[in-house]
């Protein structure tokens, strides 16, 4: 596959963001212009080219909005926003230490919701309370009445986001394509996710279920306050991509989730470290006792020396986290896992439909470590409601969290949900 950098970490990113392009996320031109102003593995080169296109866009956007064209400056906004959230992405290894990281991403914020004030959908800005002091922020959108389903109340697709999403940019993805079919949207951010993380430093939790209630307690409060939204609680999906897709799986043991579609998830966090680390350290890690914690920081460090990418990721999974030091980053890792103390497991837990799929060329962990063997412990979700899914090909969604073959993804996920929910559809000419 063509390349746009040498090294993986920023090839990754970069194709990440072109993706976006086919949903209003990005434009081409824009995009090229500023790849070429990046130095492969440079962080700085990487925010300051993603700033300056945010710049030139929302400069179009205010033109736009001044000769009237609601569709460009909608337009234009989106890609603003999303070059914005790019842009302080690479800052996410430097956290709590450059106030760059929350202006930019609360610019985002902002834009996007410019963005969304300018869509055809309905949307409104939600407070989900989670802990005293401590609203968690969400979206709520509702279709077009040119595409409801008939006959019927809105079904309700809520997406979690994972490690270093923000709920604005899973918007292109999942959320987009469910409105355009008729679906109800709720997004949320969590404790260790977007902006909770950058404005309140609240750090992630592996129970993410208890997340999870919470935002359905406030769903079933939310239908009940706006009966006029006709959303249907009988038929609400849950999403996530990445470790957004392992959370998905853990909120899904909540009875009130009636499917549950999870993509490219890890079975178990720790198994992220064996796809960076020698097996020999991993195991010396496990076994404990041999090396003291100040010697884990110090080998931690001389890997990042030498690895922009791995010193990005445990800086950052430091902060997710909440953790000071590389070997209490170690331990917390091995929380977030769908395996128990006691054998069984968290998976049997999960009685609604279950769509999993896994990532051939996947940075993080193989199909057969975490895919299969998620599919394979949903022991209480009858066989045919329950599928694996996975890509081969880079085209088909091969590359982690199907980056780009987002169509590839929504039009087999609403596929499956539309199955599971007892959807037909039907093309009229």
């Amino acid at each position: 596959m063509f390349r746009l950098f040498r090294s993986d970490f920023f090839n990754f990113e970069a194709l990440r963001l072109l993706s976006f392009t086919a949903h209003e996320g990005g434009e081409i031109a824009e995009f090229f212009t500023a790849v070429a102003r990046i130095k492969d593995q440079d962080e700085e080169s990487w925010y300051a080219a993603w700033m300056e296109a945010a710049d030139k866009a929302e400069a179009l956007a205010t033109e736009a909005e001044l000769a009237g064209n609601r569709v460009a400056a909608r337009r234009a906004y989106l890609r603003v926003a999303n070059y914005q959230r790019s842009a302080q992405f690479m800052l996410n290894g430097l956290p709590g230490t450059d106030s760059r990281l929350l202006t930019a991403s609360e610019a985002a914020i902002s834009n996007f919701s410019r963005a969304a004030a300018l869509f055809d959908w309905s949307y409104h800005r939600v407070d989900i309370p989670y802990e005293e002091g401590l609203d968690l922020p969400g979206y709520v959108f509702l279709p077009h009445p040119s595409t409801r389903l008939p006959g019927g109340k809105l079904p309700l697709l809520i997406q979690t986001v994972g490690a270093d999403a923000t709920q604005e940019e899973i918007f292109y993805i999942f959320p987009m394509a469910a409105l355009e079919l008729g679906y109800a949207v709720l997004t949320f951010e969590g404790p260790g996710q977007g902006i909770v993380i950058r404005r309140h430093g609240v750090p992630m939790r592996p129970d993410w279920e208890t997340v999870v209630g919470k935002v359905l307690d406030f769903t079933e409060g939310y239908a009940t306050a706006h009966p006029e939204f006709d959303l249907d609680l009988a038929r609400i999906a849950l999403v996530g991509s990445s470790m957004g897709g392992h959370l998905a799986l853990r909120g899904a043991a909540d009875p009130r989730i009636r499917a549950c579609i999870a993509v490219d998830p890890f079975y178990t966090m720790f198994d992220l470290l064996k796809s960076r680390m020698p097996d020999p350290v991993t195991n010396t890690f496990v076994a404990g006792g041999f090396v003291p914690d100040a010697g884990w920081d110090y080998v931690f460090g001389l890997l990042g020396r030498f690895n922009p990418m791995t010193r990005w990721e445990f800086d950052f999974g430091r902060w997710m986290l909440g953790v000071p030091t590389a070997a209490q980053m170690l331990r917390r890792m091995q929380e977030y896992t769908l395996g128990t103390s006691d054998g069984v497991g968290f998976l049997p837990r999960i009685r609604c439909p279950v769509l999993v799929t896994g990532a051939r060329f996947s940075l993080y962990s193989q199909p057969e470590v975490s895919t299969q063997r998620i599919f394979e412990e949903l022991v209480n979700v009858p066989l045919d409601q329950k599928e694996m899914w996975v890509a081969e090909d880079t085209a088909e969604g091969g590359l982690q969290s199907k980056v780009g073959a987002f169509t590839v993804l929504t039009t087999k996920s609403f596929a499956w949900l539309d199955r599971m929910f007892g959807i037909e559809r039907k093309i009229h000419l």
